[in-house]
Order: C-alpha cells, then structure tokens, then sequence
C-alpha cells in the first residue's frame, strides 16, 4: 500500500516538475501554514521518439491530476496538496491529491519484429479529501475523510490494465494482468493507523485496521493460438461496505464486512477464480474450464488420427508374427507358416556360403590334425 502511494506521488511530482501550471492556484489558501505546496489541476504529455535504418522505438507518458476546487491547508505545516478539493487546516504532513490518470506505453520495432508495453493507470473518480486535525495523513483520488486521525493511507477505487505484446519470427506472444479495486469513499475519523483501498470503508475511531473494497484480477497470456486466463475475484460490486467501528486490529477485504467494537478480526467478501484455457486450430478453438467443468488443468486429450489412417489404441502392443491372443494352456492351436531366412542381418552375406566356408575350414582342419598325429 505505501509502495503504491509513494508511486502515485512520485508521478504527481513529476507532472508538477514539469506542467505549464506549476504555480500557486488562485483557489488555493494556506494561510499560517509552513511548508506547504499547493497546485491546481495539472496536465503533462512527455513523448520521445527515436527512429534509425534498422528500426524505430517510442515512449510517452501522459499523466493528468484533476480536481474541480482549490486546495485549503490553513494552519498547516508540511502540506502538499495536488488537482484540488483538497482540505487540511491544522493537519501536519499530510499529502492529497484528486484523481490521477496515467497512459505510460512503449514500443520497438526492429527488422520486422515488434515489442510494445503499456500500464494504463487511473485512481479516483471525483469527489474531495478532508485531513483536518490530522498527522501523517495521505489521500489520493478524492472522496476521502480522515479528520482527527494519525498514520492514515487512503486510496480511491483504482484501475490498472499492464500489458506486454510481441512478434517475433512469425510468432505472437501477449500478456496482460487488469486489476481493480472498486468502490468510492473511505472515512476514518479519529482512527490511528488505518489504510483503505477502493471505496465503502468506514473505520470511525479504530486503530490499526485495513480495509479494501472488492478486487479483481484478469490475468491473460497467449501464444499464438493458445491462450490461458484465470480471472480472480474477492467481493462484488454489489457486496456492500466495510465497517471497523471503534476496533483494532482489523482486516476487511472485499466488502460487506462489519466488525464494530472489536479485536483482531478477519473478514473476507466471496472469492472466485474461473482459471480457462483456449486452444484456436483451423479456425476453430476447444475451451477447457476447470473451475466450471471440473476438468483437470494439464490433461492430454485423446489423439486424432487423419481421415483413412490406422488407429491404434493406446495400451495395447502388436508384434508382427506373433499372434495377439493366446489360448488356454491345452487347447491346440493350427499351425502358422513360418518364414525360412536365407541371409544373415544386417549383413546380407547368404547362409549357403558361409556353410560351404565352414566344411571347407572344418575339413582342412581334420585333415591337418590327422598329418601331424602321425608324424
């Protein structure tokens, strides 16, 4: 969660070292604040592009921060507030931002073949973050409260689709993994230590609690005609809120949660994976689904045999020659013609020669042996 918010403000950052509109709003206040940084909605398209005799390769990263007010951080020390709606008078350290939409993409080609890679990213749809009173706040996407509070991480419902592509030789390799994490609105009044993610979590007066709202996850992956996904869920969008009123030690993921009052708890929405994988041939394809079917993931399908061809059944071993059932012991069985062999294998030397080699040797042997007795 921290590595996702120090990204998202490092991009914000960014977009602010370099946008048109990097100074002071005329909507912003901070009146007897110290060290406080404030910027309107901010808009940044950098673009590079490189192309030689062999091949060519471009990169671009479009980053938007939006918000539809000023920010106000009055009485604050240590503010940054980003895209407007924004509000932290008397808070320390805190940081906000309204809703961010980032299209980073890549791609190569060389000597006809081509790589591409892309992460469109969005946080938040709208709405405004309060921090009021607050220490160590951070607020992305708007739609956010934590007045009163200490250490609290609050993210708005998120989208990110990630995906890589590439021809090579002929051959098309692809994979993608989009992921989000639905809902609008996190409030955590007067709650120490409590991260949100998505939205419909309420954890009023609590400590050290985490909340998420319903997640899914899409990964795909294909080679060229195959393709293996296993869509991943936890919750429904329809699930209902998170609530961890006055606890501590809370964990709620997926939505329609409720934990007031208590101690170490654990809560889960439903959880759903439907793993498939698709195989596409001549213009046809054959889907296996585990998780619906009940097929094993990694099972051999039978063979086909081609129109006409002789179909062997596997399991069951034929030797030329020999007969494939045998009868009961007793039982007379007619005799078969046996083939005679008139040459040596591998060889091809004929048997009637090396007959007549072997009386010949034979023959002079006998007759040297009879000599040599009577001398």
């Amino acid at each position: 969660m921290r590595k996702l918010a120090l990204v998202l403000v490092a991009l914000c950052a960014a977009a602010l070292g370099v946008a048109h509109t990097a100074a002071a709003d005329p909507g912003n206040i901070a009146d007897n604040s110290t060290g406080t940084v404030q910027v309107g909605s901010t808009s940044v398209d950098p673009t590079v592009a490189a192309s030689t005799p062999t091949g060519s390769a471009t990169a671009s990263a479009p980053i938007s921060v939006t918000g539809s007010d000023g920010n106000s951080a009055s009485n604050a020390v240590g503010s940054v507030q980003t895209g407007g709606s924004n509000t932290a008078a008397n808070s320390i350290g805190s940081v906000q931002s309204g809703p961010v939409t980032a299209q980073p993409s890549a791609s190569a080609a060389v000597a006809g073949n081509s790589a591409s890679v892309s992460a469109p990213t969005s946080v938040g749809s709208g709405g405004s973050n309060s921090a009021s009173d607050s220490i160590g706040s951070v607020q992305i996407g708007g739609g956010n409260s934590a007045d009163g509070s200490a250490g609290t991480a609050q993210v708005s419902g998120s989208q990110s689709a990630p995906a890589v592509g590439a021809s090579i030789l002929g051959e098309t390799v692809a994979a993608s993994a989009p992921t989000a994490i639905a809902g609008s609105g996190n409030q955590a009044t007067d709650s120490n230590g409590t991260v949100q993610l998505g939205g419909g979590n309420s954890a009023g007066d609590s400590a050290l609690t985490g909340q998420s709202g319903p997640i899914s996850v899409s990964p795909s992956a294909m080679l060229g005609p195959a393709t293996v996904t296993s869509p991943t869920g936890i919750g429904s969008g329809g699930g209902g809120d998170n609530t961890a009123s006055s606890s501590t030690g809370t964990a709620q993921i997926g939505g329609g949660n409720t934990a007031s009052s208590s101690t170490g708890t654990a809560q889960s929405g439903p959880v759903g994976v439907t793993p498939s994988v698709t195989v596409g041939s001549g213009g046809g394809s054959a889907t296996s689904s585990p998780a619906a079917s009940g097929a094993v993931l990694g099972a051999a399908s039978a063979p086909t045999s081609a129109p006409g061809a002789a179909t062997t059944s596997p399991g069951t071993r034929t030797t030329v020659g020999v007969p494939s059932q045998r009868s009961p012991l007793g039982t007379p069985n007619p005799l078969k013609q046996t083939r005679t062999v008139t040459r040596l294998p591998y060889t091809g030397l004929g048997l009637g020669l090396l007959v007549a080699l072997g009386l010949a040797l034979l023959t002079t042997g006998l007759g040297l042996r009879s000599r040599v007795l009577a001398s």
